[in-house]
């Protein structure tokens, strides 16, 4: 859980505060479940608000960014009855299956924009659901994501956005109108009734209720803003709104994004409606960069201190293979693919007896690169692409982006900081000045 605090100054804002807190997810079943306990979002935002006292006493809104799905079977009063199942999750394969054989791949693209996986697509989450926990399901009011949960708890009403929305397969992804679609609900006899409503990522389900306001130190009772992913925020905090503009987080997985014009589809990348308007964003994941990196420092560089690794050997490697052909080849899927009904699995091949770690981890940085560029040549076909890239993340450093350039894309590297936390912020500020009238 990531809370800052901006102020408005000008015509821009500014942070003054920030701080986050770390929990625990549930990952078993040989990996394959991954979920959490959504009390622990309240606990962190409690933490957060607390920590943060004078500052967050002030607020004059509250806008929320969430990673997605972040999939939560609710009561009518809000309450989740089973953990949160998130984007790691892969339980739902079956159901994802079953949707495209009902609803036909065409159909799905043509209209919800993208294809549905296990833990990324929400209807084969709630369909899983309705097959294997039938009391959860008969008992659920309202299925959302985390910020419909989080909406709720603060102000009693539920909501979702349209960049949240996206992934659920239910949404109208192409025309982004904030219409569930009827029809794909039908022939899985969900009513619309049991999901969110949808609104724009700037609008409001209302204000803090007054006694939570008050646990949470806040002196008014501000307006909550819906947000969005936590992703399409950060390209909208870098302005990332004209066509072909291109950004490549590089975090616990590496995200690209390039903005489009029209609705793509395609079945080798998500989809998901920018919060700009009459735009939308490719989203291409994978799902283990810096978890990729952490765990090839553990097994093969166990000795070695975590900024021994990342701030003197990963360097060297990469730069020491850059120029150097090797038959050694990194297959990505360490955490398994958004992309795919399958549970792929990573690899390294083609090792001989004189394969060193330093040109293992080369060939794992490089298999990241090529994946992401793939996607890059693909989209390219149908938009002009920027000669420029903006990237940002913790898991990037000068000897990365010399191999972005190498093997993703041949092309200028803007290395920019982002924040999910201010592209809420700019909602919460839109949010406020549409109130008033400016």
């Amino acid at each position: 859980m990531k809370m800052g605090v901006f102020d408005e100054r000008e015509d821009s804002i500014a942070p003054v505060g920030f701080v986050s807190r770390e929990y625990s997810l549930n990952t078993y079943n040989d990996g394959l479940f991954s979920d959490i306990d959504p009390a622990k979002w309240q606990q962190a935002f409690v933490s957060c608000c607390t920590a943060l006292a004078d500052l967050a006493a002030e607020a004059d809104v509250v806008a929320l960014s969430g990673t997605t799905p972040g999939f939560t079977a609710m009561d009518a009063e809000g309450r989740p009855l089973y953990p949160a199942i998130l984007m790691l999750d892969q339980r739902s394969r079956r159901q994802a299956r079953h949707i495209i054989d009902v609803v036909g791949m065409d159909t799905l693209l043509a209209e919800t924009a993208n294809m549905p996986v296990a833990g990324g697509c929400s209807l084969a989450s709630l369909l899983w659901i309705k097959d294997n926990l039938p009391e959860v399901y008969r008992h659920t009011a309202v299925f959302g994501h985390s910020n419909t949960f989080l909406a709720n708890w603060l102000t009693g009403s539920f909501a979702i956005d349209p960049s949240s929305a996206s992934l659920t397969a239910l949404y109208n992804t192409a025309q982004n109108d904030l219409t569930w679609n009827r029809g794909i609900a039908a022939a899985f006899g969900i009513s619309l009734e049991r999901l969110p409503r949808v609104m724009a990522a700037h609008g409001s389900p209302g204000r803090v209720r007054t006694e939570l306001a008050r646990r949470l130190g806040l002196r008014r009772e501000p307006a909550v803003v819906i947000g969005g992913n936590d992703a399409v925020l950060a390209a909208y905090s870098l302005g990332i709104e004209t066509p072909g503009q291109a950004m490549n987080v590089n975090g616990t997985c590496e995200i690209t994004l390039v903005c489009l014009p029209q609705c793509h589809p395609s079945p080798n990348y998500n989809i998901r409606c920018h919060v700009a308007e009459d735009r939308w964003l490719t989203l291409y994941v994978m799902n283990a960069l810096g978890i990729a990196y952490e765990w090839f420092r553990r097994l093969f560089c166990g000795e070695m201190p975590a900024a021994a690794f990342y701030g003197e050997f990963l360097p060297q490697a990469v730069d020491g293979w850059l120029e150097k052909e090797s038959a050694v080849r990194y297959v990505p899927y360490l955490m398994g693919s958004r992309y795919s009904q399958e549970p792929l699995r990573a690899e390294f091949l083609g090792l001989t007896a004189e394969t060193s770690r330093e040109e293992l981890l080369a060939a794992m940085v490089r298999g990241l690169c090529r994946y992401q560029g793939e996607h890059l040549e693909e989209i390219g076909r149908v938009v002009a692409l920027s000669g420029e890239i903006r990237v940002s993340g913790g898991a990037l450093n000068p000897s990365l982006i010399r191999a972005k350039a190498r093997w993703m894309r041949d092309c200028r590297y803007i290395s920019e900081e982002q924040s999910s936390l201010k592209g809420a912020a700019l909602l919460g500020r839109k949010h406020l000045r549409e109130s008033a009238g400016q």
